[in-house]
């Protein structure tokens, strides 16, 4: 498992054996609403074929979001990672509602830009969101990603067109926030 001490939560690979506590969550509107790839029904053998390509993937590393005690919370994961240029796109969602609220997606965020920077020597991590997530924008601005741009009419979800706004952070960013964030020098436990 990926933590460190003083945080409530760690990552782990996910596993196929979290089928079931994917669907709980998987097509609740509430929870995937900034997510446009999940605006359909999304079925059983659908999210089983997502999990198996996305555990075989190279370019992708999908982890479960674990409490101290291991229960799954949700999932957090680098996509999109382009291996010359070392960088990979950030996505993180917590799944079981008696965990949101709670801060623990932002935990998730700081785990995770640890991870994409420490574990696979990432150069460069980047969000891109909902322009109109104001949720988001807060929590990028509070860990001191970049805001790089805006993506005018970026996706199409919902029966329309949304800008989506980008944030980045680079390796040596990270390296100044690390203590800040309670993030030791070396990895603790994997």
């Amino acid at each position: 498992m990926f933590s460190f001490p003083g945080f409530r939560i760690g990552l782990r690979p996910i596993q196929l054996e979290d089928l079931d506590s994917i669907m709980e969550w998987i097509n609740d509107p509430d929870i995937t609403r900034n997510f446009s790839s999940m605006s359909k029904k999304i079925t059983r053998e659908e999210e089983h074929a997502f999990l198996q390509r996305t555990i075989e993937s190279p370019s992708d590393r999908l982890c479960a979001i674990v409490d101290t005690d291991g229960n799954y919370l949700g999932n957090a994961g680098v996509h999109k990672i382009y291996w010359p240029a070392r960088n990979g796109r950030l996505g993180v969602v917590i799944g079981k509602a008696q965990a949101q609220g709670k801060g623990l997606g932002q935990e998730a965020l700081k785990l995770l830009t640890a991870y994409g920077f420490m574990s696979l020597g990432l150069h460069k991590i980047w969000v891109v969101h909902f322009e109109t997530n104001g949720r988001m924008k807060h929590i990028m601005k509070k860990l001191s990603y970049c805001q790089e741009g805006l993506l005018r009419d970026e996706y199409f979800h919902a029966g329309g067109f949304h800008n989506m706004m980008r944030h980045a952070m680079l390796e040596e960013e990270f390296s100044g926030l690390r203590a800040q964030w309670g993030i030791p020098e070396a990895q603790v436990e994997e």
